[in-house]
């Protein structure tokens, strides 16, 4: 038998995938019932995952009406992408620093473009997506600063979720662009020019901010 803290944890897993992967869409207003039958559950452990996940800012509990999935707006998507724009531009500063002390594993990146070259062909948004932050993270991950990493784990989520809602709401357009700036990274880490790499990242809050007048966000 499960225990409450398993269950807690299972509920709360299911109910996080479903809302960073856009198949519980912003505005969806849900009930602790119809999610305790789905999920083969009491109510109390999912209603101790919703209170998790209100807490991390993706649900609203509405009192007497239910749980509302909530919808991250163009601002804060903005502050985030900058941060992770940030975090890049610091881990190459590293990197230029320590030199040969750094390892990252260059192949291990490559294969994450190439998952986005293959999710793109097959019209796999939310694959394309995950591969994306998964470079990020990796390049983040390489400096060994845990705290920096953490931090980056804590909101990588909230903006494939806000990119993954926009593709399914703006379908006429073009939203494989993201691919382009991992290439660009590589090639120039690849080549050891930690410089160019800085480079390469400014341009992130361009592209965003483009893509988000593109898409009427402005």
């Amino acid at each position: 038998m499960m225990k409450k803290n398993s269950l807690v944890d299972t509920a709360y897993t299911l109910l996080r995938d479903q809302i960073v992967r856009g198949e519980l869409m912003p505005g969806t207003l849900l009930s602790e019932n119809e999610l305790s039958v789905d999920f083969q559950m009491s109510r109390t452990p999912v209603r101790h995952a919703i209170a998790r996940l209100e807490s991390e800012g993706y649900v609203t509990a509405l009192k007497n009406r239910g749980v509302l999935v909530k919808e991250m707006n163009s601002k804060e998507f903005i502050d985030l992408n900058e941060q992770i724009q940030a975090m890049l531009f610091y881990c190459f500063e590293v990197m230029k620093d320590r030199g040969r002390d750094i390892y990252i594993d260059l192949e291990s990146l490559a294969a994450h473009v190439e998952a986005q070259r293959i999710a793109e062909q097959n019209n796999n948004y939310v694959s394309y997506i995950e591969h994306h932050f998964l470079f990020m993270r990796e390049i983040v991950e390489s400096i060994g600063n845990t705290v920096m990493l953490s931090t980056f784990d804590s909101f990588k989520d909230k903006l494939g979720m806000y990119a993954i809602v926009r593709f399914k709401l703006t379908p006429h357009i073009k939203h494989y662009s993201a691919i382009g700036i991992n290439r660009d990274t590589l090639k120039v880490l690849e080549e050891q020019n930690y410089k160019a790499a800085q480079e390469v990242v400014l341009s992130l809050s361009r592209i965003s901010r483009e893509r988000m007048l593109a898409t009427g966000q402005f």
